[in-house]
């Protein structure tokens, strides 16, 4: 099971919502869980021990270089939907990053750009059409890839031809599209375990649970809204004791905590 765009703090604010979207957003929900079964199965033998195999084989800093080089190679088409969406400015900070990262950054082995103040702002082309109008339509659960929907899934075939990798004519371009398809993958599942496992680990219902944090997640993005996380409280203090009737109130102050 892979996480497609969808960062921890998206995972961490579905479980504080706690609400799971109506179910006319998932007319199909019977096939879907159905496949969310089978990728469970799947990521359980094959993908996580792969993906965790390849975290640690390789050196850190090397992993790291893959994942900047991955995410370079994306950037055009960020600045293609910034563009499209007409957000101009944040065309020219994602063109000013892939510019920074290609250049000083040696072909992205560096992500200097974050480090200079141009962190990377995730965009597709399913936002895209969310910002024009063009609803999502039914969720979908798309076999390895994880949850979709109608929208999404067109939006990650154009998001597919817009990628370098994959139009520019060079030597051994199917060798090289399919090599970084399968490392972005595994690099994938590696950076969204943490978020795997905070999000569905104790899930009454892992389905409707990682459902909802995608909903939300990609309306977030179309709404452009930061993603406000409350703090959690300590379950493992013990609560104070209620004050006794005969106990005058606490005074409450300027210096109390709010």
């Amino acid at each position: 099971m892979l996480l497609s765009a969808m960062p921890a703090g998206a995972a961490v604010a579905a479980m504080t919502a706690g609400a799971y979207p109506p179910a006319k957003d998932d007319p199909w929900e019977r096939f879907n869980r159905r496949v969310y079964s089978l990728n469970q199965g799947l990521d359980r033998a094959v993908i996580r021990p792969v993906a965790m195999g390849y975290s640690r084989l390789l050196p850190k800093p090397l992993r790291l270089a893959i994942h900047h080089v991955l995410g370079n190679l994306g950037e055009p088409n960020t600045i293609i939907n910034d563009a499209l969406q007409l957000r101009m400015t944040r065309a020219l900070r994602s063109t000013g990053r892939l510019v920074v990262n290609s250049t000083v950054g040696v072909a992205g082995l560096f992500d200097v750009a974050t480090r200079a103040g141009l962190p990377h702002e995730p965009n597709s082309f399913s936002i895209t059409l969310g910002r024009y109008g063009v609803a999502a339509g039914p969720y979908l659960y798309l076999p390895v890839v994880g949850p979709s929907s109608v929208r999404a899934a067109v939006g990650l075939g154009v998001d597919g031809a817009l990628n370098p990798i994959y139009w520019a004519p060079y030597v051994q371009r199917t060798t090289v599209a399919v090599s970084s398809a399968v490392v972005g993958g595994l690099d994938l599942r590696v950076e969204a375990d943490g978020a795997i496992k905070a999000l569905v680990g104790d899930a009454i219902d892992p389905y409707a649970t990682l459902r909802s944090a995608y909903l939300q997640n990609q309306q977030s993005l179309i709404d452009d809204d930061s993603v406000q996380l409350k703090s959690l409280p300590d379950f493992d203090e013990a609560p104070a004791p209620a004050p006794s009737p005969s106990s005058p109130a606490p005074a409450t102050g300027s210096g109390a905590s709010t």
